[in-house]
């Protein structure tokens, strides 16, 4: 059998691999959750997706009538990824404020997930968490910020776009709550 007319195993020529025995007992979490309470894993690489996000109400961003980018119409955008643009922003900042309001942390809770990542790191376990997410439920739940490797960026720090100075996430929190009322994000931007 095979596929396209080719047969498998493949052979690339040289010399053939030894059979080796598989890692874990079977290819799922069960599998990896018995390697795990055996001891026989030391160090663990966590790597995320919004998968683990959505049951905490936080919408993905791309899947069809519910993710994010489906959803931005109220926003006015010339294309829903411009929310996330430096270069909209500076032009337009009142669409990424209004989306921060709805997915500043505090809103929404940490996931079993989330916790399971927090478990790793008290058990030892966790060398780093890389996530897509920026919702920063991983630090809420517990998760260091040292640990965690946020690709996309998230609600941890926040720096000002011109001198790149570091602003206080509560400042930050604050003005973005407020909206566009005194003391708002425009006063913020204005400073």
């Amino acid at each position: 059998g095979g596929l396209g007319g080719l047969s498998f195993p493949l052979d690339f020529g040289g010399e053939p691999e030894e059979k080796r025995d598989p890692l874990l007992s079977s290819f799922d979490l069960q599998g990896v959750a018995e390697k795990i309470k055996a001891g026989e894993v030391k160090k663990i690489v966590v790597m995320a997706g919004a998968g683990i996000s959505v049951s905490a109400g936080i919408p993905d961003f791309r899947t069809p009538g519910t993710g994010l980018y489906d959803n931005l119409q109220k926003y006015d955008l010339p294309h829903p990824t411009d929310v996330f643009s430096i270069e909209f922003f500076k032009e337009n900042p009142r669409p990424f404020y209004m989306l921060a309001k709805e997915l500043f942390p505090g809103q929404h809770k940490p996931t079993p997930t989330h916790h399971f990542v927090r478990m790793l790191h008290d058990k030892g376990l966790l060398q780093r968490c890389f996530t897509q997410n920026i919702d920063s439920l991983e630090s809420q739940a517990g998760v260091p910020v040292e640990k965690i490797v946020a690709a996309h960026g998230n609600f941890d720090s926040a720096h000002c776009v011109e001198t790149k100075a570091e602003v206080p996430v509560s400042e930050v929190r604050e003005a973005i709550m407020k909206g566009e009322e005194e003391g708002g994000w425009p006063d913020m931007n204005a400073r």
